[in-house]
């Protein structure tokens, strides 16, 4: 939909916050492969101006163009953006809390069942293993 307040259809962007840390990842991970932005453009195809504009974030990078720069930078997709967590809403988490207290008791119960010292000892030992990759 075309801007009304600008004449062209075009609406200016200021880089954001996730646009200059993504251009920050493709800067670190040139320079660690020793590349200029010159050897990175011929790589990609563009003009080593773009590049500069990727690495200041005055460019967005599509999911395309950031799949061409991991492949020539070696990097996985996930290197180039930030950390961050996804809360569930309060209904989501409620109910996903009723759902783990309810597979707690239900591993209470089965634990209490086994007779023998070796079958609790072995669960013993996996319930363990799985709280170590936690």
């Amino acid at each position: 939909m075309p801007n009304l307040a600008n004449p062209n259809g075009h609406e200016a962007r200021k880089p954001t916050d996730a646009d200059r840390f993504v251009g920050q990842k493709v800067r670190q991970a040139r320079r660690e492969l020793g590349l200029t932005q010159e050897s990175l453009s011929s790589l990609l195809g563009v003009t080593f101006q773009q590049i500069q504009k990727y690495e200041s974030g005055q460019s967005r990078l599509s999911a395309g163009r950031l799949r061409d720069v991991a492949i020539a930078l070696n990097k996985p997709i996930d290197f180039f953006y930030e950390p961050f967590v996804i809360e569930l809403p309060a209904s989501q988490k409620a109910e996903r809390d009723l759902k783990i207290l309810g597979l707690r008791r239900d591993g209470k119960r089965l634990i209490d069942r086994i007779e023998d010292d070796r079958s609790l000892q072995a669960a013993i030992h996996i319930l363990e293993a799985l709280e170590k990759s936690n």
